[in-house]
């Protein structure tokens, strides 16, 4: 028993003096790393920005003064943000704007959500800089739609 007790140690201590030593990692590792990692990233935003492009071009195609939303959504999202930038220069300089929510009255809530994003409207117009005086806020819950109409008068 003290033999094998003593191979083990003088196989451990050997060991210890080996002159074997591990691999270093290098300084450019993580830098070749990095970029490669951030790449997809990159990309993803890339195209989830072309995605909102899109959509933001077929909205305006479709009709630029009706910003649509999802159904009994009181959000914003930033397709119609972006639909409203496109054309902030026309509101800004418009006397009246006439922001009209829509919402079908088969929502057991649909005054409120046309409200809800008549409004929602409204205060994006005023933070990208239309005079809130020149804002009139209505709803509709009579037409199947659903979004916010802006009409200029």
């Amino acid at each position: 028993m003290k033999r094998i007790l003593l191979c083990c140690l003088a196989t451990l201590a050997l060991s210890a003096c080996s002159s074997h030593k591990p691999p270093q990692a290098s300084a450019v590792a993580p830098q070749a790393v990095a970029p490669q990692a951030a790449k997809p990233v990159a990309d993803s935003a890339a195209l989830a920005k072309a995605a909102l492009e899109k959509k933001i071009d077929a909205n305006m195609a479709a009709n630029p003064a009706f910003i649509p939303f999802a159904a009994d959504s009181r959000e914003l999202d930033e397709a119609g943000k972006g639909q409203i930038l496109r054309q902030i220069a026309s509101f800004q300089s418009s006397k009246k704007l006439i922001i009209r929510g829509y919402c079908h009255h088969g929502s057991s809530n649909a005054r409120a959500v046309a409200h809800a994003r008549a409004v929602a409207v409204k205060q994006f117009l005023v933070a990208s800089g239309v005079p809130a005086k020149h804002l009139v806020v209505r709803y509709n819950t009579d037409k199947d739609a659903q979004g916010v109409q802006i009409t200029s008068k």
